[in-house]
């Protein structure tokens, strides 16, 4: 008798603790592939630069790998509290950066729509990716040149997701669906033992509104997005910023004019074939040594299904940026253009087998404009090799995905 009480005892808790974690969510990706890359070095020796081994999905790859937890609590009249932590892990070499690619907690209503507090996808970071063939993996060409644009926030790259981010998104109404996020300010530094000087608290604040139509075959996207009064820093002295009342690296920070930039992009899925397209603009009202202040990028793509698992990717993207400064060689506007073509199998609803190929052309420019090189001339595939104006990137890459 003593142990059938203590067997039930212990079924009990057992059960309750499934029932307690029912409502976690345990997933991740495991993305590997091989790469091989070349292009102009840029360097003043000249020559080409090559790359031949493993890489992640964070660098290439259709997903970057990761390990998340999510789950939700029903709060009573429709309300849940929801959650979501997602660590950024690096497969090949087993690295891992204490990067969170999402952390934030929130309320979700069916009626009233979602609140979300923390690091998370921005407006715009939810909704770029709808609108390319190869949604955000890094063999895409626009998502290459939006680095090269000065894109601050419609961008499908690290920009992707903000921190100190809350946002709201709608309910769902005749295939509407309104967004709208602000993210507050990181300058005066995340602890105590960082200043800044001449700071205002809402200097790099940054926000975005945006609509999608979601209707059977057809989607479109259009985002508006802001950073305020945009704030160079750079670092001065340990011994300065104990004049401010501490020991530690102070900032020194110029403020700046806004950013701002719209977004308008679209698909539709004729079955045999789905087309897609996106054209953005950013005007940038800071004009110091390295800025961009001012770029339009477009891009249009394809997928047609083979078979009843395959698909081809192709993409092709163009942008022209100016910068509007004084600074000698500085004086430069410029053009550059790619192309992707990618194939991906689905070995289940899970893996997935994929190969693609890209070409990117930084134009008609000098090697390097005085040793600046985020201009366009360092928008390599995830670092690897990197291309200077006037020079051509050639990228190969094939591997597997696996989503748990």
């Amino acid at each position: 008798m003593q142990k059938k009480i203590i067997a039930l005892a212990v079924a009990g808790l057992v059960s309750g603790f499934a029932v307690a974690q029912s409502n976690v969510t345990i997933y991740g990706v495991v993305d590997q592939s091989y790469l091989y890359s070349k292009s102009n070095s840029g360097l003043a020796a000249g020559g080409d630069y090559k790359f031949s081994g493993m890489r992640d999905g964070n660098d290439n790859g259709l997903n970057g790998t990761r390990l998340g937890f999510k789950g939700e609590e029903a709060l009573g009249n429709g309300l849940k509290a929801i959650f979501n932590l997602e660590l950024r892990l690096w497969a090949n070499d087993g690295v891992q950066t204490n990067q969170m690619r999402q952390s934030f907690v929130g309320l979700n209503s069916a009626t009233m729509g979602t609140v979300t507090l923390g690091r998370q996808y921005s407006a715009a970071g939810d909704l770029v990716g709808n609108n390319s063939s190869n949604g955000y993996t890094t063999i895409n060409p626009g998502n290459v040149f939006q680095g090269v644009g000065g894109q601050q926030i419609v961008s499908a790259g690290g920009n992707a997701r903000q921190s100190n981010m809350i946002k709201y998104v709608s309910p769902t109404f005749s295939g509407f669906t309104g967004r709208a996020n602000y993210s507050f300010s990181d300058t005066l530094g995340s602890s105590s033992t960082a200043y800044q000087v001449g700071a205002d608290t809402d200097d790099n604040t940054r926000w975005a509104l945006s609509a999608d139509y979601t209707n059977g075959p057809l989607n479109v996207d259009v985002i508006y997005a802001r950073t305020s009064s945009a704030r160079v820093s750079t670092a001065i002295s340990a011994t300065a910023a104990a004049g401010w009342g501490g020991t530690p690296v102070a900032i020194l920070g110029t403020e700046g004019n806004d950013i701002n930039e719209w977004y308008v992009g679209g698909a539709y899925d004729f079955k045999v074939v789905k087309l897609f397209g996106s054209y953005q603009s950013l005007k940038n009202g800071n004009s110091n040594a390295i800025a961009v202040t001012g770029s339009k990028l477009w891009q249009v793509g394809l997928s047609v299904p083979v078979g009843a698992n395959g698909k081809v990717m192709l993409e092709y993207a163009d942008i022209k940026f100016k910068q509007d400064n004084n600074v000698d060689a500085l004086q430069q506007n410029g053009k550059n253009k790619g192309w992707g073509l990618g194939y991906q199998h689905d070995l289940s609803k899970r893996t997935a087998l994929y190969a693609f190929v890209s070409s990117l052309d930084y134009g008609d420019r000098t090697a390097t404009i005085n040793g600046v090189t985020a201009l366009g001339a360092a928008a390599s595939q995830g670092g690897i090799a990197t291309a200077a104006q006037g020079e051509r990137q050639t990228n190969f890459n094939m591997g597997l995905r696996h989503a748990f």
